[in-house]
C-alpha cells in the first residue's frame, strides 16, 4: 500500500514539474512615478552601452521542466555625465524588425541586477527542443526610462544564435 502511495506521489511530482518551469529571472517592472509616458525623449540621456552575455538555446528532451527554455542575459552599462543613476532607471527593450512575434522581452519598461553603473537581465522564453528552433537574429532597441516616465534614445542590440546552442 505504501509503495502504491509513493509510486501515485512521484507521478502527481513528475506532472507537476512538466508544466511549468520554476526559474525567475530576476527582471522586474519598473515604475515610473508619473503614469503615463511624456512625450518625447529626454534631451539629458544618452543611450546605454549594451551588450549580449549570453545565449542559451533550449534543449527540449523535457527531462526536467525547463528543458524548452531559451535564456538570453543582456548587460546595460549606463554612461558617466548624467543626471542619473542606474538603480533610478527602467530600460525597455523592444524588437525592431524581423523577429517582433518572438515573445521574449516585457512590455514596458523593467529593472534588473545593478552592480555599480551596470544592470544585469536574464530574459526567459519558451524556445521549444533544438528540431523546433529557428535561428535567432533580432534587433532589439534598448533605451532608458527617467522616474517621470521620459524615455532617452535608443541603443541598438544584436541577438543572434542558432538553433541548439
Amino acid at each position: 500500500m505504501q509503495m502504491k502511495f509513493a509510486w501515485a506521489f512521484c507521478a502527481v511530482l513528475g506532472m507537476a514539474d512538466a508544466t511549468a518551469c520554476p526559474l525567475s529571472t530576476g527582471v522586474t517592472p519598473f515604475q515610473p512615478a508619473v503614469g503615463v509616458a511624456q512625450p518625447g525623449e529626454a534631451g539629458d540621456l544618452r543611450p546605454p552601452e549594451v551588450e549580449v552575455v549570453n545565449v542559451t538555446r533550449g534543449v527540449g528532451t523535457r527531462h526536467a521542466s525547463c528543458d524548452d527554455t531559451g535564456l538570453l542575459t543582456v548587460r546595460v552599462e549606463w554612461p558617466r555625465g548624467t543626471d542619473y543613476k542606474v538603480r533610478d532607471l527602467g530600460f525597455e527593450f523592444r524588437v525592431v524588425g524581423d523577429g517582433a512575434g518572438l515573445s521574449i522581452f516585457p512590455e514596458g519598461p523593467v529593472v534588473g541586477r545593478v552592480d555599480g553603473r551596470r544592470s544585469e537581465f536574464l530574459f526567459m522564453w519558451r524556445d521549444g527542443p533544438p528540431w523546433e528552433q529557428k535561428p535567432l537574429d533580432l534587433q532589439v532597441e534598448v533605451r532608458a526610462v527617467t522616474p517621470d516616465n521620459r524615455r532617452g534614445p535608443p541603443a541598438l542590440l544584436r541577438v543572434t544564435a542558432p538553433p541548439g546552442a
